[in-house]
């Protein structure tokens, strides 16, 4: 069985399966890109779990191919380097995509600056509430990537408040939504002048 298994995961045509996959996959994920977004591209392939497992058997397929070929010899040195290239490029994609963090920093000509915008989306809920007789806040906050063609999220949260369960649900995704004013055919607007618009 162990025998069986080693040489359906170090196989060639397990590569090549995983290469002919992974390509697609990419094709994919660049008409998706134009013809929607590229969070969206993000939720459905290169942030996919099935994605990262293609990555997963990839660095496993390399390494059992450089014990099952011998590769650790000098004449064969150019094979090991493409094998161990691969392993550490996804190792690179591992370390970017769960330890480090990517964003924007503006720095103006001669400023110096120490902040950064992450290109993450955080979804932050304060609870507030009174709490064996003092005023405490209990803060959720997770990243998420919502568009309107798909989510990837880890809502629904539930959660409770000094013994009160509570749940948070997605609902809806609304692009390009503006804050401001919907008039109303029997609403009375009065002009205030610099304080702006109110309603009696």
């Amino acid at each position: 069985m162990i025998n069986i298994l080693k040489k359906t995961l170090f196989s060639t045509r397990l590569m090549a399966v995983l290469f002919l996959v992974f390509a697609t996959a990419m094709a994919f994920g660049t008409f998706v890109e134009s013809w929607y977004s590229t969070e969206t591209a993000r939720i459905y392939i290169y942030n996919a779990t099935w994605f990262e497992v293609i990555m997963v058997f990839f660095v496993i397929n390399f390494i059992g191919n450089i014990f099952r070929y011998q590769l650790l010899q000098w004449k064969k040195w150019p094979v090991l380097v493409l094998h161990l290239s691969w392993v550490l490029i996804i190792l690179g994609a591992f370390v970017t995509r769960y330890i480090s963090y990517e964003g924007v920093m503006p720095i103006r000509e001669g400023a110096t600056e120490n902040k950064m915008f992450s290109d993450k989306t955080y979804l932050t809920a304060f609870v507030d509430g009174d709490f064996n007789g003092e005023i405490k806040r209990k803060v959720l906050e997770d990243d998420l990537i919502v568009t309107p063609e798909g989510r990837r999220s880890s809502l629904p949260w539930k959660s409770d408040f000094n013994g009160q369960p509570f749940t948070i649900a997605y609902v809806d995704f609304i692009q390009g939504a503006d804050e401001g004013l919907v008039p109303d055919e029997k609403g009375i607007f009065k002009d205030c002048g610099s304080r702006g618009w109110t309603t009696p």
